[in-house]
């Protein structure tokens, strides 16, 4: 984090930086690199991505000049690591209820599907929110450089991270925020959470850049093949599309496979909220400590 590398693309080092800071800060050395030089890192590649994060990133640098490297050790291992963890960085966690389920083995097949396996001096899960990150990287690394991959299975993979982000996320970030206020830690890694969220919802920019400042051109979108596949199948209700049948076969083999229901699949989300009662809400898991 000293200096830009500009053999890497702008998009792909912005995460790569962020990645870097959901990792213990043990040592003084990565210590100081957070807290000095990660903020005006993120403001420099903001800038060449051509997006204003100044407010979000500010308030990263004012937390960061404040802590100390005793300090911030201390909020990450008590936000992260001790027992009973408040904020686990496992993301599929919050979906899965278990470490090590189906989420989290879904995921690591992506990785494997790029090449990557996790190193034996990782004692993480894959699912670890600064790995999922730096993976993220490595997606956009091979997406903006030239002949590197296929384009229509890194969109696929990189929506479906994004997707997993967004739904776990946000509760990391709330769990993170609420006990650095009950404990009184430096607000530093709740900041960093809704940097993430904030970049992550900014999708024209940093996941869709051929759209960003046209409003009258048709934008390359991932969804854009999709919403003409000849195998789009309607909801048997009000006849809108729900997903392509290949989609719909995979979704309905795997809940087949975990002992699950698969007849809700023929409806679209706001048909099957109102047919069976459900409402978006929030599990809770209270798992016990890990690492």
């Amino acid at each position: 984090m000293d200096t830009i590398d500009s053999t890497v693309p702008p998009r792909a080092e912005f995460w790569q930086c962020l990645a870097q800071a959901f990792y213990a800060p043990r040592g003084e050395h990565f210590s100081r690199s957070l807290r000095e030089d990660l903020p005006e890192d993120l403001v420099e590649l903001a800038s060449l991505l051509g997006r204003d994060l100044s407010g979000v990133i500010g308030e990263i640098r004012e937390v960061f000049l404040q802590t100390d490297a005793d300090s911030l050790l201390q909020t990450y291992s008590s936000l992260f690591l001790v027992p009973p963890i408040p904020a686990k960085l496992n993301v599929a966690v919050y979906l899965d209820g278990t470490l090590l389920g189906p989420q989290c083995k879904m995921l690591e097949k992506t990785y494997l599907r790029h090449g990557i396996e996790q190193s034996p001096e990782m004692h993480d899960t894959p699912d670890h929110l600064a790995t999922v990150l730096e993976f993220l990287a490595l997606l956009f690394y091979k997406r903006d450089c030239v002949g590197a991959g296929k384009p229509e299975t890194l969109r696929d993979d990189l929506e479906s991270v994004r997707g997993l982000l967004l739904r776990t996320v946000p509760e990391i970030e709330r769990r993170a925020a609420q006990t650095e206020r009950e404990r009184a830690l430096p607000a530093v890694y709740s900041a960093l959470l809704r940097l993430v969220l904030t970049l992550l919802h900014d999708e024209q920019a940093l996941f869709f850049p051929a759209a960003i400042n046209d409003e009258t051109a048709t934008s390359p979108g991932y969804f854009s093949k999709r919403d003409t596949a000849p195998d789009l199948v309607a909801c048997t209700e009000c006849g809108r599309p729900v997903a392509t049948a290949r989609e719909l076969k995979v979704i309905a083999d795997r809940l087949r496979q975990s002992g699950l229901p698969a007849d809700h699949l023929g409806l679209c989300p706001d048909c099957r909220n109102a047919q069976y009662g459900w409402r978006p809400g929030r599990a809770d898991f209270d798992l016990p400590g890990f690492r």
